[in-house]
């Protein structure tokens, strides 16, 4: 993040008027600077409280919990938040310290983006499995395969790796063209291919949910999981139109920052949504956060386990019948 700051500080300059004085550049500098100070020092705050918040998440659903298909999404979506604002904690505490990052930069760039680009098929494959398990309810019960979840969140992860260490290799070895074009590439794949999906299927979602005839138990779940990508909508899609529209050469001033900042207030929010919504129906917002997780997870399991139970009573009276 602190070398795309260097990209706009040359815009702040270069749109003076040619009249200007050098005090007035100067000033105009310190501006920046001062705005661009902010912008990391808050940054590093929210890092610093999502790393806490999606933390607690890690540790709740990998030792304390049940597992459903949806909680391993759930619990690989925090990894990648966790590992995100790690490395943005860290390139933003080398900013501020002054470090010369230097080489490091590439690195880190390709860490925030790997983990960013995890995330966003995450929550593409939880719209698309929450919306067939609406829409197709007797697959989803009976013939979904029992480990797709940690094998897709597995594809996933390496999926995201390959197209960003392809992005890597690619920037540091080839020309400044063929950079370009591989991270329009990636660009196009994130926010046009995905980021249409995954709204695709929560409107499909919605729509069924709200207008069928038949009345859905939808649960915490279903609340956390639709505001989850509606606020990844909000404030992560951001950052990936910004670097698209960078990589077009369409320069903002602080674009590629904005884009940084709102996308680690996005990977803080979800440990919140959380204990929200599993505060919110009992209107206990004095429960902790584990507490808050397990209404929202354990609804979910056991909410499956009825209608398993169900299921399997209705196939026995037919059989005895």
């Amino acid at each position: 993040m602190s070398a795309l700051i260097a990209t706009s500080l040359p815009l702040a300059k270069t749109s003076m008027d040619p009249g200007a004085s050098l005090n007035d550049t100067k000033t105009e500098m310190e501006a920046s600077y001062a705005v661009l100070k902010f912008m990391e020092s808050f940054c590093l705050l929210s890092s610093a409280c999502g790393m806490v918040g999606n933390g607690i998440v890690i540790w709740f659903l990998g030792f304390h919990i049940k597992r459903n298909p949806f909680t391993v999404y759930i619990l690989n979506l925090a990894v990648s938040d966790f590992g995100y604002l790690l490395c943005i904690a860290i390139e933003t505490v080398q900013y501020l310290m002054q470090f010369n990052v230097g080489v490091q930069f590439g690195i880190f760039l390709f860490l925030d983006l790997f983990m960013y680009g995890t995330g966003l098929y995450l929550l593409t494959t939880i719209s698309i499995e929450r919306c067939l398990s609406v829409l197709c309810p007797v697959w989803f019960r009976c013939h979904r395969p029992k480990h797709l979840s940690s094998i897709m969140s597995a594809l996933l992860w390496a999926l995201s790796f390959l197209v960003c260490g392809l992005g890597y290799i690619s920037c540091s070895v080839s020309t400044l063209h063929n950079c370009q074009q591989i991270l329009i590439t990636i660009g196009v794949l994130d926010f046009l291919i995905c980021t249409p999906l995954m709204v695709l299927s929560g409107l499909t979602l919605v729509f069924r949910v709200c207008c069928s005839s038949h009345r859905f138990k939808t649960g915490r779940l279903f609340t956390v999981i639709l505001l989850t990508i509606l606020f990844f909508l909000i404030f992560a899609v951001p950052l990936g139109a910004l670097l698209l529209l960078d990589f077009w050469n369409y320069k903002f001033l602080y674009s590629p920052e904005i884009g940084f900042v709102l996308s680690c207030v996005n990977s803080s929010l979800n440990p919140a949504i959380y204990f929200l919504v599993g505060s919110y129906r009992d209107r206990q917002f004095r429960d902790t956060l584990r507490v808050a997780l397990q209404k929202v997870f354990e609804e979910e399991v056991n909410f499956r386990g009825e209608r398993e139970t169900a299921s399997a009573e209705l196939e026995m009276t037919t059989t005895t019948q």
